[in-house]
């Protein structure tokens, strides 16, 4: 697509991109965007919508006439340039940019990892690519792919906007200090990190598969205190709990008529964090739950997405966990066990936490502010029942202040 300036952009607010990418109005204009590609009478719908507090709202929709899919990305991000190959028009409102994927403005490794041809030369060492599987795809910040090579084996391919080599050192230094990370099968190529399957099954499978609770909470607290003091020298990345004023802001966008309860229980959130010791500062995960943990025989044996790994405090950690698995019985049924699982890991997370001098309503609040981070995630407009998703999440959020009080 040849770059394209309709009007002059104007501000809008958040919730106003949310229900300009939601309206039909937009899926129309996607409409005439795609006709010069040999797309008549195509059918647009949106696939994905992702809302980044502070930032914007960007989108992804497929288009279709029957026989061709075309896949589009958008956003409503302030870039600061319009690249080139994209199509920017105003909404009458603020300005959009558009884009036919896998041409991502910020994400130029995209294009590679989805490319068969290239995957096969760059990862395959000889062998044929029987598959490529987009696992994962957030506009302008990631993706994430699985190649199938036809030797059985599997490599991950993760496409970053920045810090692709940074996320192999610190990968390589875990390797190196026993930490059983993604082993990479190589240095970054053009942003895309490629990392060999862990080894083991997901925490979170092994919690719905388990008839009793597989992962004692002592191996969580002996992983995390042997993450290595190298981790100190990379740069810090700050925990859920001190962005909660950008979820908070999230949630309210999201489920607008609950902006009054959401406002309170920030506030009383962060009431609490005021006078909640965090414990010293350590190497830390950053993104410690159950999708990126992987277990064998009930020890840990994988451990995935690291980007956020370095300088933190175990508080963050555990509180990470702890939100994550709350919301696991409002996504499956068969996660029935969890609530009780919920209540073991928090006493001992937090008798752990006491013993260190970190009073346990730390815990209870910062878990508070993840879950409460995961509140804005619920809204999926192909989930008729999305709206009472949400509700769970903010009633476990107000759940866990009750336990910090």
């Amino acid at each position: 697509m040849n770059s394209q300036a309709l009007h002059e952009a104007t501000s809008w607010t958040e919730r106003e991109q949310i229900d300009f990418f939601e309206s039909v109005e937009f899926t129309e204009i996607l409409t005439d965007v795609v006709r010069p590609m040999g797309l008549d009478e195509a059918t647009v719908t949106l696939a994905e919508l992702h809302h980044r507090p502070g930032a914007g709202v960007s989108g992804v929709f497929t288009a279709t006439n029957g026989s061709t899919n075309l896949y589009l990305g958008a956003t409503a991000e302030a870039l600061s340039s319009v690249p080139a190959g994209t199509v920017q028009l105003d909404s009458g409102r603020g300005t959009v940019i558009i884009w036919l994927h896998p041409a991502d403005p910020l994400l130029p490794g995209l294009a590679l990892a989805t490319t068969p041809e290239l995957v096969e030369a760059n990862w395959g060492n000889g062998q044929s690519l029987s598959k490529l599987q987009t696992l994962a795809y957030r506009p302008l910040r990631r993706a994430v792919l699985l190649a199938h090579f036809d030797d059985g084996d599997d490599l991950f391919l993760k496409v970053l906007r920045k810090d692709a080599q940074l996320l192999y050192d610190k990968h390589l230094t875990l390797l190196r200090a026993g930490i059983p990370a993604s082993r990479p099968a190589g240095p970054p190529v053009q942003g895309v990190v490629a990392f060999h399957r862990a080894n083991g099954v997901p925490l979170a499978e092994d919690l719905m598969a388990a008839a009793d609770l597989s992962l004692d909470p002592q191996h969580i607290i002996e992983l995390l205190d042997s993450l290595p003091e190298a981790l100190m020298e990379f740069p810090a990345r700050p925990a859920w709990s001190d962005r909660m004023d950008w979820y908070g802001h999230a949630a309210q966008t999201a489920v607008p008529d609950q902006a009054a309860r959401i406002g309170a229980l920030s506030q009383e959130l962060a009431m609490v964090l005021k006078t909640a010791n965090r414990g010293k500062l350590v190497p830390s995960h950053g993104d410690f739950y159950e999708a990126n943990i992987f277990v064998t025989s009930g020890q840990i044996s994988g451990l995935l997405d690291i980007d956020s790994a370095g300088p933190g405090y175990l508080v963050d950690d555990l509180a990470c966990f702890l939100g994550h698995l709350a919301v696991l019985p409002s996504l499956d049924a068969r996660y029935k066990r969890v609530d009780d699982y919920l209540e073991r890991y928090a006493q001992f997370f937090g008798r752990e936490l006491e013993s260190r001098g970190v009073a346990a309503q730390g815990l209870y609040a910062r878990a508070g502010c993840v879950v409460l981070s995961l509140v804005a995630g619920a809204r999926d407009e192909t989930n008729p029942d999305w709206h009472d998703v949400a509700m769970d999440r903010l009633k476990l959020a107000e759940e866990f202040l009750v336990r910090a009080s």
